[in-house]
């Protein structure tokens, strides 16, 4: 894609990467905002959890559908039209929410909604790479994993106090508020930096990612919720993985591919996007992990789970910054190397936690484990980008986040089915889920070592294509 920054002073750099990320930042609250909202939907609406549960679920599967095709996205569009666009679909979603008369209406409010959800993010890294040079990428995408890592956390948190005074639409009546104000920011800040590709439209290759992905990641999401495989769930996952290759086939052997997977030829790329999918499985997993613990070995309630989370949320949000600022100076294996040394410091003593456990030293180790994942995550995730050509930076970063998204969902699955599989082999029930979270934590700890020994392989020193 040609650039064009003649018409871009820092000052408006900077007011565009602000509205961008704000926006994104609206997107990924959104993820986890209904969590605490759950049980007053299902007697609002006369449905049961099962049901009910898929207003996130479904939300993450159609995020996680977006990402694939964020790069066409990006390539096929004035700059500033598609996000308008994106944040107008957004607001829509949000509206049918916000007055769904059914749990039909609610759903598809939330759907919609994921649909915006699902290309904001990659389509605001896209601009951030391209708005600052290789130079300065660290400092701009530490910042930008401060709102990937801080919007979800603090969702639960934000949501738990409106409904403290409020019905559940207040929840999507704040978002509408907030996605209003971000469309009416960028009409001024955001600019047109780009100069949309002309190329066809392969209609296979959409239906092979959607259908390929959509299974993929529905079967790992199943066995994330339930904790269980059943023969269904492993033939929709094998035919999934059956589209997912005929799709990489096909992407292949097209001129203009929806998705350029050979951005995965560059060994590099590829450990760079193997760690910082390691990171985000070890975030999400024990975003899953420890709240359960929390709330099914020791009895503490949903609030006192989300207080012990909080000093790590707020930690990494200070962090993310100062590790992009570090990398843009000492390069990814110093960074990579500290990162995951953090990582296995604080999940080691996870592996003795029991109903005893103080909950100041739960919040430490947790603390410790997000100082890790924010100086891997996103640094290891720009280091990666900057191996490959610029022509090819938004399918990198495509492609870096569809591996990272389904990484997280395939790390939640193994570890839910780790202590369901576990839970079962004892007839104490408490001590047999005390063993399956055990046996989890010495899986994220094995992965943190997977991540110190491959980050002895990273760039010496600072490289870009």
């Amino acid at each position: 894609m040609e650039q064009n920054f003649k018409k871009i002073s820092k000052s408006s750099r900077n007011s565009m990467m602000i509205v961008l990320l704000f926006g994104s930042f609206v997107a990924l609250l959104a993820e986890t905002f209904l969590n605490n909202a759950i049980p007053t939907i299902m007697n609002s609406l006369n449905v049961s959890q099962t049901t009910a549960q898929w207003l996130t679920t479904a939300y993450l599967l159609v995020v996680g559908l977006m990402i694939p095709i964020s790069a066409w996205i990006f390539e096929s569009f004035q700059l500033k039209s598609n996000y308008l666009t994106m944040m107008s679909i957004f607001l829509i979603g949000s509206l049918i929410c916000l007055t769904a008369p059914n749990f039909e209406c609610l759903l598809l409010g939330r759907l919609i909604e994921a649909v915006a959800a699902g290309s904001l993010m990659p389509f605001t890294q896209n601009v951030i790479l391209l708005l600052f040079p290789k130079e300065q990428r660290g400092m701009a995408m530490g910042i930008t994993g401060l709102v990937i890592g801080f919007g979800p956390a603090i969702g639960p948190t934000i949501s738990g106090l409106i409904l403290k005074y409020f019905s559940w639409r207040m929840l999507f009546l704040t978002l509408s508020i907030a996605s209003l104000l971000v469309m009416v920011a960028a009409i001024s800040v955001v600019k047109n930096i780009t100069i949309p590709k002309s190329r066809a439209t392969d209609f296979v290759s959409f239906v092979e990612s959607i259908i390929g992905f959509g299974l993929t990641l529905y079967t790992l999401s199943e066995v994330g919720n339930t904790g269980k495989v059943t023969p269904i769930l492993l033939v929709l996952f094998g035919l999934g993985i059956v589209i997912l290759a005929l799709f990489v086939h096909r992407q292949l052997n097209l001129v203009q591919p929806l998705l350029d997977v050979r951005v995965f030829k560059n060994w590099q790329f590829d450990l760079c996007s193997l760690l910082s999918t390691c990171s985000n499985i070890a975030m999400v997993a024990v975003e899953l992990l420890l709240p359960l613990y929390l709330q099914t070995i020791r009895a503490e309630s949903a609030l006192t789970s989300g207080l012990v989370l909080m000093p790590g949320a707020i930690i990494m949000m200070i962090c993310n910054p100062i590790a992009g600022s570090l990398y843009d100076k000492l390069g990814v294996k110093k960074i990579s190397l500290f990162g995951f040394t953090m990582l296995i410091l604080g999940t080691l003593p996870m592996l003795f936690f029991n109903a005893q456990t103080n909950l100041l030293n739960i919040s430490i180790c947790y603390a410790i484990r997000m100082i890790g994942i924010s100086f891997t995550m996103m640094n290891t995730f720009t280091a990666g980008i900057n191996l490959v050509k610029p022509n090819l930076t938004a399918h990198a970063n495509a492609a870096a986040s569809t591996l990272r998204q389904i990484g997280g969902s395939f790390g939640t699955a193994i570890a839910m089915l780790i202590v369901s599989l576990t839970a079962n082999s004892s007839t104490n029930k408490t001590v047999a889920l005390a063993n399956g979270f055990h046996a989890a934590f010495i899986l994220l700890t094995c992965l943190a070592f997977v991540g110190i020994a491959c980050s002895l392989f990273l760039p010496q020193n600072k490289r870009y294509y």
